[in-house]
């Protein structure tokens, strides 16, 4: 009875590892790196119209 209660919690564990393995590949894909130069061009854009709005 005992064994089946570690063997449940075992698999448990290793299952999350796994699905937490799989949710950070799933973050680093749909967020940009700081070297996306698309990214990278809309952050120098909005800086730009920030400072345009500023001098107003």
């Amino acid at each position: 009875m005992l064994g089946g209660i570690n063997n449940g919690l075992y698999i448990q564990a290793l299952s999350g590892f796994f699905v937490m393995a799989i949710f950070a590949l799933i973050l680093k894909w749909v967020f940009p790196t700081k070297k996306d130069p698309v990214a990278k061009a809309a952050r120098k854009a909005l800086k730009a119209s920030l400072r345009e709005l500023k001098r107003k």
